[in-house]
């Protein structure tokens, strides 16, 4: 009876792995698709992410120029999430490529663009009595040889920064002696604006203001700020007393000399609108 039996079990799970195999082949997947075909990513710091969120989720990359562009993509096994992974993207050097997304399961095929910008910090400004640099705003940093900086108004409606931005200008970074304490120096922020003299801002060459400001934060601060503007702090650096690692704290607060301005914000790794960098 058991020689049997023995071969009718095989037989039934020859068939049972063949009905599956007949599923897996007959099952349907929505289109892939993207919502967007149009991508920027900062050189070397940070990634942008690309969701994949129909499709069969089995897809293969092509990137047309490899030395501009990196991408990887994570797939989801979780079936009970709607998603099925996502691609980040990471900037090599700076430049413009295409990246070709291949659902290998439903064929279909999207191409999107990719452009790799300079790297940048964003400063997210959340309490200010300064007449430029406003509460809800947001100032960028660009780490390029024009040291340009941008200010960009929240859209509260919408819960993004608007398009353009309200104002360019250059920013510089240093290091003044402290007078009252020779421990320590000062680490400063110098941002240059165009304005008409009154504190407004112009497109008109004429007149140029520059507003000095004196940094307070604890080292995190400066640390990110190296990393991602190339500042060099080791002046402060080697001056500094702490005994032992301090709280992640990004909180930077700006002060104006011989004046009452105070600003305090986040710095941040937010990404400035699309069309703006180079």
């Amino acid at each position: 009876m058991n020689k049997l039996i023995n071969p009718i079990l095989f037989i039934m799970c020859l068939l049972a792995m063949a009905c599956s195999d007949d599923n897996n082949e007959n099952e349907t997947f929505a289109p892939f698709s993207l919502e967007k075909r149009y991508y920027e990513v900062r050189l070397e710091r940070n990634a942008t992410s690309i969701p994949i969120i129909n499709g069969s989720g089995d897809i293969s990359l092509a990137i047309e120029d490899e030395n501009i562009l990196n991408a990887i993509y994570s797939k989801y096994n979780d079936k009970e999430d709607d998603r099925k992974g996502h691609i980040n993207l990471y900037g090599m050097q700076k430049g413009s490529t295409t990246l070709t997304i291949t659902d290998n399961i439903t064929k279909d095929v999207e191409t999107v663009e990719v452009k790799v910008t300079d790297c940048y910090l964003s400063y997210m400004i959340a309490e200010s009595n300064h007449p430029l640099l406003k509460a809800n705003t947001t100032l960028f940093f660009i780490n390029n040889p024009a040291k340009e900086s941008y200010i960009f108004a929240r859209d509260n409606l919408h819960g993004t920064l608007y398009d353009r931005p309200t104002m360019k200008g250059s920013y510089e970074f240093f290091i003044t002696p402290d007078s009252k304490e020779q421990l320590h120096d000062i680490p400063g922020l110098r941002l240059t604006f165009q304005t008409d003299g009154e504190e407004n801002v112009t497109d008109n060459n004429d007149t140029t203001t520059s507003y000095d400001f004196q940094i307070m934060g604890n080292n995190q601060i400066f640390s990110v700020i190296q990393a991602f503007l190339g500042v060099k702090w080791e002046e402060l650096f080697d001056n500094a007393h702490t005994k032992s690692p301090a709280p992640v704290d990004f909180t930077m607060k700006l002060t104006a000399p011989n004046t009452n301005y105070q600003i305090t914000g986040v710095l941040s790794t937010t990404s400035i609108p699309e069309h703006i960098l180079d």
